[in-house]
């Protein structure tokens, strides 16, 4: 374990290492199809298969291998999110004006993929995450991507969570061919509206390449967090946060903002019983409203407010995935209180949240009926001022 005690000069992830690899992948998986996927989970996930498809049996017989407790946790969990996104979804709206009525309906986005990463272990946790919501929105075809586990199958829990969920496909394929098959479709693979998940740099790296011909959710990764702690936050319990977020990889982004010279001390104190590849970055400062500030323009994955009267400061975030509050611990936001875990990290968080029902729904906006005379004659005026004589002709003779 590394402590440094400044902020980092640099967060942002790096592609150029890999983009001309993974444009070769899609550009393969684009014209090859099924037998380019095929040759790329031999090659990178050492599986030979005969089909990337899933059938619905092998599906059924793997979900039963899940043992009972398994099961029912994956269920309570399942409810806990549903509710959530339930009470998160939108209402349209409708007003009329005289004759005329203008309104606002939301629909959800037909087909999505949803990416669920593999390597060294299943992430049915990910699943959750994109598919409750996605549910919840009304979407009709949700197709599931995930690694094959090292005998060639799927992963019981995410089996499970798949029939939980009604999806309509499953595919075992992984990486920058997955998200390739996602976006062009292939002879196996449907081709989706919109790609959603967590994955490695390369599925990343991928996902920036297709994004002109299919919607993604956003370009995440390395996992990052920053704790604001002062007095009142147990220092054992603040360095284990950290070092739990540190569990998705060594560049993992780990942050201390703290007020309390004790706090830090003792915490550095602790960090020297760990071995660890992460590095945390301690940085002192003189009051909380300084360490929201930096905050702010740090802009993180995850952000825990480890203070005392933790809740009148939340106004004051503006740029930031999620927050936990006082000593709640932020590993409870990767496994279902509510708030989702596909969250914008190097600075997204600036611009946009996490995973929600809104990434699922489109508003559709309509009006219908007579308009108001003096409405008219502005859209008209306003029409011929920008040349568009024909428009304000085909408003203004409506009216005669």
């Amino acid at each position: 374990m590394k402590l440094v005690y400044s902020l980092p000069d640099k967060r942002l992830s790096d592609f150029s290492g890999i983009l001309d690899k993974v444009r070769v992948i899609i550009e393969n998986v684009r014209k090859n199809g099924d037998k380019a996927i095929l040759q790329y989970e031999e090659l990178f996930d050492g599986v030979k298969l005969s089909s990337i498809k899933v059938d619905y049996k092998t599906l059924e017989d793997s979900s039963e291998r899940l043992p009972n407790d398994t099961k029912y946790f994956i269920d309570l969990i399942y409810n806990n999110l549903q509710n959530f996104y339930e009470a998160m979804k939108p209402k349209g709206f409708e007003l009329n004006k005289g004759k005329s009525k203008v309104g606002l309906m939301w629909k959800a986005i037909e087909r999505i993929g949803i990416y669920v990463p593999g390597g060294r272990h299943p992430y049915p946790s990910s699943l959750l995450m994109a598919g409750i919501p996605a549910k919840v929105a009304g979407v009709k075809e949700i197709y599931v991507s995930t690694p094959p586990t090292k005998e060639g199958g799927i992963d019981p829990a995410i089996a499970y969570i798949s029939l939980k969920l009604d999806v309509r496909e499953v595919y075992l394929m992984g990486g920058a061919q997955a998200i390739a098959a996602f976006a062009y479709g292939t002879e196996t693979v449907k081709k989706v509206y919109k790609v959603v998940g967590p994955g490695s740099v390369y599925v990343q790296a991928a996902k920036s390449l297709v994004r002109d011909v299919v919607e993604i959710d956003g370009i995440e990764g390395p996992t990052e967090l920053v704790v604001i702690a002062d007095d009142s936050a147990n220092p054992r319990n603040v360095l284990n946060d950290l070092i739990a977020q540190g569990e998705h990889g060594k560049d993992t982004l780990l942050v201390l903002i703290s007020i309390s010279e004790r706090l830090i001390d003792e915490i550095g104190k602790m960090a020297k019983d760990y071995e660890s590849d992460n590095t945390i970055y301690i940085v002192k400062v003189n009051s909380i409203d300084e360490a929201i500030k930096l905050v702010n323009e740090i802009a993180p994955e995850h952000l825990s407010l480890n203070v005392k009267d933790a809740d009148k400061y939340l106004d004051q975030i503006e740029n930031v995935g999620a927050v936990s509050l006082y000593d709640s611990p932020p590993a409870s936001i990767d496994y279902g209180i509510g708030p989702n875990h596909i969250l914008p990290t190097n600075g997204w968080a600036k611009v946009r949240g996490g995973l929600t029902v809104y990434d699922f729904l489109k508003p559709v906006m309509y009006y219908g009926g007579e308009i108001d005379k003096e409405l008219i004659k502005a859209f008209v005026a306003l029409a011929n001022y920008e040349g568009f004589v024909i428009h304000g002709k085909s408003i203004g003779e409506r009216s005669v």
